[in-house]
C-alpha cells in the first residue's frame, strides 16, 4: 500500500527531486529514455535534440545521486 507522501508515477516524473525510493526513481529513469525515444523519431537527430538529450542526462544523474544519499539513510535507519 501507498504512503500518502508517496504520490505517483506522474509526480515522481514532474517532480524536481528523486523519488522516494531507488525502485520508482529507475522507473522514471526507463520512462525518460522512452520519452527520449518518441522524441527522436519525431524530430530526428540534430543538435538541439543532442543538447536535450545531454540536459536531461545530467538532470537524471543528478536526481538519482541526491536520491541515493537518502536511500542510503533510510536503509541504515532499518
Amino acid at each position: 500500500m501507498r504512503e500518502p507522501h508517496e504520490g505517483s508515477l506522474l509526480t515522481d516524473l514532474m517532480d524536481i527531486g528523486p523519488a522516494p525510493t531507488m525502485g520508482r526513481e529507475l522507473v522514471v529513469i526507463v520512462v525518460n529514455i522512452a520519452i527520449i525515444g518518441l522524441l527522436f523519431a519525431i524530430i530526428g537527430s540534430n543538435p538541439v535534440f543532442w543538447i536535450l538529450v545531454a540536459a536531461l542526462a545530467v538532470y537524471a544523474g543528478i536526481r538519482f545521486v541526491i536520491g541515493l544519499r537518502g536511500w542510503n539513510r533510510e536503509e541504515a535507519q532499518r
